[in-house]
């Protein structure tokens, strides 16, 4: 019994007032309110652990759908970017000349932008001989649509020299550099002296931002107005790994290019051989000389005229065979 009940208990207990049946009938509604009492408290329990048990179970349940919410979306995300890259795939197993390579840096910054990649200013492929002492980049500029393929001196610019070092280091190598301020005045004015694309958005944004993976002997870069998130970068970074297929195959072209370009130079060479050997006597010089003028021709490289030239060191004399102007005998 409740403190508050036991003090009336001993009130109606010690009051003389009060007959016997009436402190019975007192303490008797005392026992009454007490029991109604803890059948109240008992409820109140009851109840308070169902709301307890009811607000954790809600909880849980939702941290659940936010955890499935969450799969979801990631799996969607997930699904989004292996269709870009499949994409991706798909314009790089249809390249047929090294010129190609735009259209793989264009179909990486249309899917890019579908991916939420925002303020993207081009993607390019950076070919670096180092030998040479160059690099020839393949440029797709996506706020211009506009394409480019320029063979720069990498000792033009300190940045450019970093660049080559860095990403010629390992197939792993990965090179940022953001220009600002002065540095951003710098860089436009090195981009005019080099002739590069032009870019009047470069003229007016307060920053631009560069990322290349490498790709073995040059990177796949991608340049922006505002920073990539470190999200956007891994997502960059997986189009690099693509890439290494458009890459592949740009070597596989370059390779048959080459090699059918060493297959035409041998038979002009086998038929101004085969010219030489069928002569007989000095004024045929006249008739192979047209050959090796027509050979030139065929493979791209057009002389004006074609001379051999005989020296007689005791006489002093040379004797010209020539073809007239455009390659006639």
């Amino acid at each position: 019994m409740k403190k508050q009940l036991q003090t009336i208990q001993k009130i109606l207990k010690q009051n003389k007032k009060l007959t016997a049946k009436e402190k019975q009938s007192g303490l008797k509604a005392l026992q009454d309110v007490d029991k109604e009492l803890e059948v109240t408290a008992f409820k109140l329990e009851r109840t308070e652990q169902v709301k307890k048990t009811t607000a954790t179970l809600l909880e849980e349940t939702i941290q659940e759908l936010e955890q499935k919410r969450t799969a979801v979306e990631a799996q969607n995300r997930e699904l989004e970017i292996e269709t870009s890259l499949e994409r991706v795939r798909a314009v790089a197993m249809g390249m047929k000349q090294p010129e190609d390579m735009i259209d793989v840096c264009r179909i990486i910054s249309d899917q890019l932008e579908i991916l939420g990649v925002k303020d993207i200013r081009n993607i390019q492929t950076a070919i670096i001989t180092k030998k040479k002492g160059t690099y020839l980049n393949y440029e797709y500029y996506s706020q211009y649509k506009t394409k480019s393929i320029l063979e720069i001196e990498t000792k033009l610019h300190p940045v450019v020299e970093e660049f080559a070092k860095e990403i010629l280091k390992s197939k792993d190598a990965f090179f940022t550099k953001s220009f600002e301020g002065e540095a951003l005045k710098d860089w436009i004015e090195y981009r005019k002296k080099t002739n590069q694309n032009p870019d009047p958005i470069l003229e007016s944004t307060k920053s631009v931002h560069y990322y290349f993976f490498s790709i073995g002997p040059g990177g796949l870069g991608i340049s922006a107005y505002s920073p990539l998130t470190d999200e956007e970068i891994k997502v960059f970074k997986r189009f690099r790994n693509v890439f290494e297929l458009a890459y592949s195959r740009f070597i596989d072209i370059e390779n048959a290019i080459a090699q059918a370009r060493e297959a035409e130079i041998q038979l002009a060479l086998e038929r101004v051989r085969a010219r030489t050997m069928a002569m007989h006597k000095s004024e045929e010089l006249s008739e192979t000389v047209a050959v090796l003028f027509q050979q030139f021709n065929e493979l791209g490289s057009t002389p004006e005229r074609m001379n051999i030239c005989i020296i007689e060191e005791d006489s002093g004399l040379m004797e010209v065979w020539s073809t007239e102007q455009g390659g006639k005998q």
